[in-house]
């Protein structure tokens, strides 16, 4: 019977029915036959699908319902009772009772499959740590290319020079609201910098479509509703759609129109999700290959910074919001109108190729791409993409001067270990007072990362181990021994008085 208050199309029971249909009889059949193991196997996988940590639950679009749903509000023939021990209530953003969700809130259902907890090294599709396996001086799990978003947990404070600075867990990322698994809206940030959108209602589908609507059709257009989807268009491995088929679009992201059924007012997109392909092996370290996600674009509205636009529209504008200071005080001195979607300058592809740490530039285009400091490909070709996309360093190419300068470039979609979802420390802006901040310690003679004891003004309260994940596992040594701010991959000739900084 219906929940109160919720219609459902008629395809929904008969999808419901023949689910369940199916999974009788496949469990009938194995026990006529004895085969208990392969029956409880069988199960699992099951059981694996619809929790959501099966492989292909999602699948480029809609997973099994009763995977985020309760279908009668309860478990076992209990009412549901949720991590915190409350009752689903149905307010704005926390309308679990009016969607049956499985979670207090979006973020909290989608958490019960995309936290890991107990996970000792990152796979998976797992975007959160547990608070249990990140304790003080040791760094969230995941390395995810969004980024994991436990460094919104991480608050450090360390005394310099002596006084006492603190660099809250909430600047590092977007803050999502996730009730049962300690995840708070942001205190200071109202709402989306550069936008509207209230940061009391963000969650995981704000920007990730739960059901999975869009998709990429045969040519490359991609639609709200249309032809079937045949899988993820998300990999490498990702089929490629015939005529009268589709993919899902990147990642899920919600396409034009898109905007979470719980957040009144108006803030539906304007912009589709980007052309991109990832690796489908991407949570790993990186301390030997970097986890190259080919992004492309052709400047017209259609890469992964039109569509950040959707919430933050005049981040880049003269009209956008102040700029902020570091956890030093000093001035954030990048300019409001850094050029996103824009081509990379003769110069700036020259420098990048070039640049392989600081005092180094010996580089060649050939081997010259980093992972923490992505571009956006001149490219709308998934087939080209998808060759681009890898793990093993097997193909490394740098920009040419026709590839686009993009917000990925910057920032981590989730969170990372720095401020501002950073990809890297940025500070080593020169205030007058520091200088050029290393990012680098060199205390015994070669390349290290800084110690928190030793060098508390580099360290900001982060263990060598912290600092270490928070550059995705790369060793000290992938840098230079005094090793400046890595804005120098593209503007290492313009910064510094020229940039020699060995």
């Amino acid at each position: 019977m219906p929940h109160p208050g919720l219609t459902q199309p008629p395809e929904f029971e008969v999808f419901c029915q023949l689910h369940l249909y199916i999974f009788k009889c496949c469990i009938l059949k194995y026990s006529r036959m004895k085969e208990t193991v392969v029956a409880l196997a069988l199960m699992a996988m099951v059981i694996a699908g619809i929790d959501g940590k099966g492989w292909a639950f999602h699948d480029g679009g809609v997973g099994a319902c009763d995977g985020c749903h309760t279908m009668h509000n309860s478990i076992g023939g209990q009412p549901v009772q949720l991590k915190n021990g409350a009752v689903p209530s149905a307010t704005v953003g926390q309308a679990s009772n009016a969607y049956l969700m499985k979670g207090t809130d979006p973020s909290s259902t989608c958490l019960n499959c995309h936290q890991e907890t107990g996970n000792a090294a990152a796979t998976g599709q797992f975007i959160s740590t547990s608070p249990a396996d990140m304790p003080a001086g040791y760094p969230p799990i995941e390395l995810t290319p969004g980024g994991d978003f436990g460094w919104l947990q991480k608050t450090y404070t360390w005394v310099y020079s002596g006084t006492q600075y603190t660099d809250p867990g909430q600047n590092h990322g977007h803050n999502i609201v996730a009730a049962d698994f300690n995840y708070v809206k942001d205190s200071t940030i109202i709402t989306a910098p550069g936008g509207t959108y209230p940061a009391s209602a963000l969650s995981c589908i704000s920007c990730h479509d739960p059901h999975g609507k869009y998709r990429r059709n045969s040519g490359g257009s991609i639609t709200k509703g249309g032809s079937p989807i045949i899988g993820s268009g998300s990999y490498n491995t990702s089929p490629t759609p015939a005529a009268g088929q589709a993919v899902g679009v990147y990642r899920l992201l919600g396409g034009v129109g898109y905007q979470p059924g719980y957040l009144l007012g108006s803030y539906a997109f304007s912009y589709a999700p980007p052309p991109a392909v990832a690796p489908s092996v991407y949570n790993q370290s990186e301390s030997t290959y970097p986890v190259r996600v080919a992004y492309g674009s052709d400047g017209s509205s259609n890469g992964m910074s039109f569509w950040c636009r959707n919430c933050h529209p005049n981040i880049h504008t003269s009209s956008g919001p102040s700029a902020p200071l570091n956890v030093y005080n000093q001035t954030y001195s990048f300019p409001q109108t850094h050029p996103i979607e824009s081509y990379l300058s003769m110069g700036t592809n020259n420098n990048y190729n070039a640049y392989i740490e600081s005092g180094v530039y010996t580089g060649t285009q050939s081997t010259s791409y980093w992972s923490i400091v992505p571009y956006e490909e001149n490219n709308l070709n998934y087939s080209t993409l998808a060759s681009h996309a890898n793990n093993n360093g097997s193909y490394l190419t740098g920009p040419s001067s026709s590839d686009y300068v993009s917000c990925m470039t910057c920032h981590r979609a989730h969170a990372t270990g720095w401020d501002y979802m950073l990809r890297f420390n940025y500070l080593g802006i020169p205030d007058g007072n520091h200088g050029w901040t290393q990012i680098i310690d060199d205390n015994s003679g070669g390349a290290v990362w800084p110690d928190p004891v030793l060098d508390p003004y580099k360290a900001m309260g982060r263990t060598t181990t912290e600092t270490q994940q928070a550059y995705y596992g790369r060793p000290a040594t992938t840098y230079a021994a005094v090793q400046y701010v890595l804005c120098n991959k593209c503007h290492y000739a313009g910064m510094m008085g020229g940039g020699s900084g060995r």
